[in-house]
């Protein structure tokens, strides 16, 4: 292959991957990309494909596939500062940080460095606290360190605004979660209003925010706004495997709602996703809310379920028959074997009481019927 011709490759991929959504098809075609610059020996090329891989693969669902390009592209910003500007590299230093956590093997020292070590990035480069205080105050409540996700929620919600911030539709969606946390659903919902108003929005808000009032809203027994959020939000997230967690969340409201069939439905096209995702965390969410799912067609008395499911399931039945009690076991125990994971690393009960939670949502089942069909 001439220079021209492997330049000419690339430069068909990166149009290509322009064109496309985030996705699994987009991340492959940057990944091609990169081996190709890499083979040819291109380091600008090769820095310049996976700025792009990082977007893609954070956006698209693969996080792990972000964090090992980033560490490639901030190796060699250190190691050329004269070829390649590190200061490019700062916002998605951000979110690869932010998503360390959701990762088990990743120790809790490990993140605790990785926070440090942005915190002294982005002095060296002026920047304000309220970023570095946020992702401490999210790193925190997800290890389960309650004291230290109040301190740093002070501290992240009193801090002033600067150019490394988040913009506000995301630092509103991050503030109705910790108010969700806190049972505060007047709150969440409160402050939810400008985005579902259409007031505030990015790149993935309201798509995650309509997942999250679900629950609050049913709790408030506002059940038509509910309703109406969830014919919302699911279509915007029903193709990028990045909304795995926030899925879950819409299967968890339509058990609570007694609309079993239509959660079937919406676990069916996404158990692919979870069976494979790079995101631990995500997938537990995800298998918690089938978990409950599945628990209320057992009670029900349903003895088997009708279901295409993927053919990396251990339990795959090519009849597509599967006994409920068996499927629900299967799904809990997954649920269980990640929650003792987090646990075990985070040396907290956070994922555990989050369990319990999921087992006690029997008391808040309201039937309330969903017409119009899933997309």
């Amino acid at each position: 292959m001439t220079a021209k011709d492997w330049r000419e490759q690339v430069d068909e991929l990166l149009g290509r991957a322009s064109r496309m959504r985030h996705g699994e098809t987009k991340v492959m075609a940057l990944e091609e990309a990169s081996r190709l610059a890499d083979a040819h020996g291109d380091l600008d090329l090769a820095f310049e494909v996976r700025d792009e891989l990082i977007d893609a693969a954070t956006f698209g669902g693969f996080p792990d596939k972000a964090l090992v390009a980033f560490a490639w592209c901030r190796a060699q910003a250190k190691k050329n500062p004269e070829r390649f500007e590190s200061d490019l590299l700062l916002w998605k230093q951000k979110w690869v940080v932010g998503r360390l956590d959701d990762f088990p093997h990743i120790s809790r020292k490990q993140i605790l460095d990785a926070l440090d070590d942005i915190e002294q990035t982005y002095a060296r480069v002026d920047a304000g606290k309220r970023a570095i205080h946020k992702l401490r105050y999210q790193a925190a409540r997800d290890l389960g360190d309650e004291a230290e996700a109040q301190r740093y929620w002070d501290l992240w919600i009193n801090a002033p605004r600067d150019h490394l911030t988040d913009c506000r539709a995301c630092d509103l969606d991050d503030e109705i979660d910790h108010h969700i946390d806190l049972c505060e659903y007047d709150k969440a919902v409160e402050k939810a209003r400008p985005i579902l108003e259409g007031r505030s929005s990015c790149a993935e808000i309201p798509h995650l925010t309509y997942g999250s009032v679900l629950y609050p809203l049913l709790k408030l027994g506002r059940l038509e706004e509910a309703r109406d959020c969830h014919l919302r939000g699911y279509p915007m997230i029903s193709r990028n495997r990045d909304f795995l967690a926030t899925v879950g969340e819409h299967i968890e409201f339509l058990a609570l709602t007694d609309n079993l069939s239509r959660g079937l439905t919406l676990f069916e096209k996404h158990l692919g996703w979870a069976l494979d995702h790079a995101s631990w965390r995500d997938r537990f969410t995800f298998h918690m809310a089938a978990s409950f799912l599945l628990s209320r067609l057992v009670a029900q008395g349903h003895p088997s379920v009708s279901l295409r499911l993927p053919k990396a399931l251990p339990l795959h039945q090519p009849e597509g028959s599967y006994p409920s009690r068996e499927l629900h076991g299967w799904v809990e125990t997954q649920a269980q074997e990640i929650a003792a994971r987090f646990d075990t690393r985070n040396g907290t009960d956070r994922f555990q009481k989050l369990l319990e939670r999921t087992r006690s949502l029997d008391r808040d089942v309201y039937p309330f019927p969903i017409n119009a069909a899933p997309k």
